[in-house]
């Protein structure tokens, strides 16, 4: 057969084939697998809403997955033991030594929206951040009080066997959210600190019980994936909300105000001063102090103490 009449194959590495994948919606000719079909359903889908309350939570990066599945269970335990809310539907012991196969439909099925109702207690999410989760909660679920008691539990294990989990870092627990500006950040402030602290302009009426007690306080603010409002500007705004009855204590506050800012989002609460000995709630480092035991004193040399001795003769 003639070489011209032969049929010629379109090339298999030219821009043509590129051009018509791009122009039918493709990827500029880059294969998509399920995974990131599923990463990119999820990052489209519905997510956090104004008035949430939750809480953040931090974890190992590339174990995103399994860290949702440990703070599902461990919030659906403590459900349980602090307000009798039956467990059902928990997620499963990840298994690492799972085929391959199992893990990728892990992975897939833990990137895609959730399927639970929305008026579920507890609504797990994933964010388009590594390492950066969210448990959406509903009440009577109290995020403050529930972060506190897994972090205070936390403290008194010892063995490596009882931790709850491998992989969860720092919760941040969230009263309420709003919009990341400035109106919204003002109208939060109000709403949540009303139930601790005598805001300026109120000193004439009469405290509540909650605000009875002149407490000191510090504000401590983070910010994700957000450049608008500055670090400055939010504290100076929140501390101008707040009665000059209650004083600022930056190393020992009676209350600590937890603001986090995450893209278009505010979310704020205000727990109990222990937040700094609970390693800020960091239940890692938790474990990880609990497993070293209490620090014994440090024994001075004879000769520092005898230095000390005669220093304070003088």
């Amino acid at each position: 057969m003639d070489s011209s009449t032969k049929r010629k194959h379109p090339p298999t590495n030219g821009s043509n084939d590129r051009h018509i994948k791009k122009s039918r919606g493709g990827n500029a000719g880059r294969w998509t697998t399920p995974h990131h079909k599923a990463k990119l359903e999820a990052l489209g889908s519905k997510g956090l809403e104004v008035g949430d309350m939750g809480i953040w939570t931090t974890c190992v990066k590339g174990k995103e997955r399994q860290a949702l599945e440990e703070l599902e269970n461990i919030c659906k335990e403590y459900a349980e033991k602090l307000y009798g809310i039956e467990r059902e539907g928990s997620a499963g012991p990840d298994d690492e030594d799972g085929d391959i196969e199992s893990a990728i439909k892990k992975e897939v099925e833990s990137m895609r929206p959730t399927s639970k109702p929305k008026n579920a207690t507890f609504q797990p999410m994933r964010m388009e951040l590594d390492c950066l989760l969210f448990m959406r909660t509903k009440p009577p679920i109290d995020p403050v009080k529930l972060v506190r008691e897994i972090c205070r539990d936390a403290r008194g294990i010892t063995d490596k066997q009882q931790r709850k989990s491998r992989f969860i870092n720092r919760f941040t627990p969230v009263t309420l959210s709003t919009k990341s500006n400035e109106t919204g950040v003002e109208e939060v402030a109000r709403k949540v600190l009303s139930e601790h602290f005598q805001l300026a302009g109120d000193e004439d009426k009469q405290p509540t019980a909650l605000e009875s007690d002149a407490c000191s306080y510090a504000i401590r603010p983070t910010f994700r994936a957000h450049n608008t409002l500055k670090r400055d500007a939010v504290i100076k705004k929140v501390a101008s909300l707040i009665s000059l009855r209650h004083k600022v204590n930056l190393t020992s506050p009676d209350k600590v105000i937890l603001i986090d800012i995450f893209q278009t989002f505010c979310g704020m609460s205000v727990v109990d001063g222990e937040w700094e000995a609970l390693k800020r709630y960091n239940l890692h480092e938790i474990y990880l102090s609990a497993l070293k035991g209490p620090k014994e004193p440090e024994e001075k040399p004879k000769g520092e103490t005898a230095q000390l001795e005669d220093k304070s003769e003088d």
